[in-house]
């Protein structure tokens, strides 16, 4: 087994024994990119991507060791030595796809997931409102903010959330400042970006789009979306939503539905309304 075979093998151990002691939103970049780059078979993005872990790995092993509540410290110095023999052995010509091309892993029911901050929620609630009133079923929503779709009592959360990764998932990405400030939902985005799931950008309208910690987010932040502000552009977005929703789900709504749908959803959204 080569080098790039054996970090194919071990990426799963890598990335769930940092996963359960930081939620660091670079270190969760990292391993989110070498990822795609295992995937991809692309040789200078994972050492690029190894070589950040292992400097977190070196700066960060005191703390990790002299920590009481690290039970698995074995697997953290496991993975220190076993990145450090990749990143010197591993050979350009070792990296070939593990996948054949055309070859995907098979999908279950489609779900849609919410990415969200809670502190948006009037806006994620109009959109499960939106959502829930075109015919999507409660347990095809993830939306963790409400009663009907959140997260079971008990469940860890990523545990849960990675669970439906394999699912047909159809992520709505609610952008605002401080989405970007949360570790818990940097590393919602990049677990669907992960696993090559589709996904539309929605932003609250006190986004900054000029914010550098959004261009350095691993979904593509050119690609187009919906600003909740209501004007016409709004409305045109959220047509082309409810027309990708009723695809993916099989539904059908006549005119003067969604005509309500929409009317009340940017009645929803207005600035001037409390957040509920």
């Amino acid at each position: 087994m080569n080098n790039f075979q054996r970090l194919s093998v071990e990426y799963n151990g890598i990335y769930g024994t940092i996963d359960d002691y930081t939620s660091d939103a670079n270190l969760m970049n990292y391993l989110f990119k070498l990822k795609e780059a295992i995937t991809n078979a692309d040789y200078d993005t994972i050492m690029y991507t190894l070589s950040g872990i292992d400097k977190w790995y070196d700066e960060n092993i005191g703390a990790i060791s002299s920590n009481g509540y690290v039970c698995n410290l074995a697997s953290h110095q496991k993975n220190m030595r076993l990145i450090k023999e990749i990143l010197s052995g591993l050979r350009e010509d070792e990296c070939v796809p593990t996948t054949p091309v055309g070859i995907d892993a098979p999908k279950t029911d489609p779900v849609i997931f919410i990415s969200h901050k809670s502190d948006d929620k009037k806006y994620g609630d109009a959109l499960e409102r939106f959502i829930m009133g075109l015919g999507v079923k409660d347990n095809q929503l993830i939306y963790t903010s409400h009663p009907l779709h959140k997260i079971p009592l008990d469940a860890p959360i990523y545990e849960y959330l990675r669970s439906h990764f394999n699912s047909t998932l159809f992520m709505i990405i609610l952008w605002s400042d401080k989405y970007l400030d949360s570790p818990a939902c940097l590393n919602e985005m990049g677990a669907a970006w992960v696993t090559q799931s589709d996904y539309t950008n929605i932003y609250v309208p006190t986004f900054s789009f000029g914010n550098p910690k959004y261009h350095e987010c691993a979904v593509d932040t050119k690609k187009m979306g919906a600003v909740l502000n209501g004007d016409a552009h709004c409305k045109a977005n959220m047509i082309e939503l409810k027309n990708k929703i009723e695809s993916i789900f099989g539904l059908e709504n006549d005119e003067a539905r969604v005509t309500f749908l929409l009317d009340s959803f940017i009645d929803e959204i207005k600035e001037d309304k409390p957040n509920g």
